[in-house]
């Protein structure tokens, strides 16, 4: 009976813990990072660095690594392995990563002498605690949203000729702002509060400016085929499908027939905008996370048809330097849709769905800060 303790012993979790305070160079308050034994040595689960370092935290299994980004450098991980690459150096953490249950366990030694020793001039260990420069905070906290059109440009015309783009999302809009204040605790700014016109390149502008977190651009859709109808989620990119290059001609075409003709087009295709798109790729990964959490929101509470995230090259998203989507909410030259786009009922159901989509991939982007 002895025996069979101790062979267990060896792989269960020590009820023994020394945590690591994390002491901030600012008014920021003490983190805790929780420690445990596992086989006689201090661990620690990889995502208490979530909570101390806003770290991003993702792991390739194909290439059995961990990667984690602190301060804004990454750190590279070999699974099961001792070691870990810090630009072109490499550290031995004397004791290798552990899975466990589906998680990842880092030595106490990354925490207590290498992490000083890559970040020297952010932290150092003193008297027992990790002295450490305060982590940005990067969760999401302000969100752009873009009611289509405006103005002189009605956008789509609805099937019975009655009902305009302009105002289906502009109401869509403003109620949505609402509720995300009210219950997500962040600030919305919209692109236009009232019927006036706005360019697209003003449009990224002012959230560029504003240091949005999140650009959406609210649209309602239309189709020579009175019987085409769904919707669907935009993100920047090369259109992959003839439809998906309609709807990008039809929403761009504004540049041209409202903002000055060819020469305005060539604004948003000079050079400036080909670097800028470069710079914004790095968010197209996020953009695409947004888009399918929207989508998907949609489609299950709207039950309307599921026509998927899609890409396309719309200047309107160009420039958006932050995860951004184009939301086509419906068909106005549909019959059945046009209906229930104006009515309140069913614009509460895509309020609803909208705000959830952002809700969860808010709450998962702020936690991989």
């Amino acid at each position: 009976m002895k025996k069979i303790f101790i062979l267990i012993s060896l792989f269960v979790f020590s009820l023994i813990q020394a945590d690591i305070t994390v002491d901030y160079n600012s008014s920021m308050a003490p983190e805790i990072i929780t420690t445990t034994e596992i086989d006689s040595i201090e661990y620690f689960n990889v995502f208490e660095l979530n909570k101390a370092f806003k770290a991003a935290i993702s792991d390739d299994l194909l290439d059995q690594r961990l990667n984690i980004n602190i301060y804004g450098e990454q750190l590279i991980f070999l699974i099961d392995s001792s070691y870990l690459q810090y630009r072109s150096d490499y550290y031995n953490m004397t004791h290798e990563i552990i899975q466990q249950d589906g998680k990842y366990y880092l030595p106490a030694r990354f925490l207590t002498v290498i992490l000083p020793r890559i970040f020297d001039n952010r932290m150092s260990w003193k008297a027992g605690k990790l002295v450490a420069t305060a982590p940005m905070d990067n969760s999401i906290k302000r969100i752009v949203l873009d009611p289509g059109h405006g103005g002189k440009d009605p956008g789509a015309i609805g099937y019975s000729r009655k009902h305009l783009e302009k105002e289906v999302v502009l109401e869509l809009a403003l109620k949505l702002k609402k509720k995300l204040e009210q219950q997500l605790d962040v600030i919305v700014l919209l692109s236009r509060d009232k019927d006036e016109f706005v360019s697209l390149q003003q449009r990224t502008k002012m959230a560029n400016e504003n240091n949005a977190d999140l650009f959406i651009s609210i649209h309602c859709n239309a189709h020579r085929n009175s019987k085409v109808n769904g919707i669907e989620v935009y993100y920047l990119s090369t259109a992959k499908t003839d439809e998906a290059r309609a709807v990008e001609a039809m929403e761009n075409q504004v540049v041209y027939e409202y903002e000055g003709g060819k020469e305005a087009v060539k604004k948003y295709d000079n050079l400036a905008f080909i670097l800028a798109d470069m710079a914004q790729n790095e968010h197209l990964e996020e953009s695409y996370d947004l888009g399918a959490n929207l989508q998907s929101s949609l489609v299950h509470n709207t039950e309307a048809y599921d026509r998927g995230v899609k890409q396309a090259n719309f200047y309107v998203l160009r420039g958006a330097f932050m995860p951004s989507v184009l939301i086509e909410c419906g068909f106005l030259s549909n019959k059945e849709e046009e209906k229930k786009l104006i009515t309140n009922s069913y614009q509460a159901k895509l309020i609803d769905s909208i705000f959830k989509g952002i809700k969860d991939f808010k709450m998962k982007y702020d936690q991989m800060q």
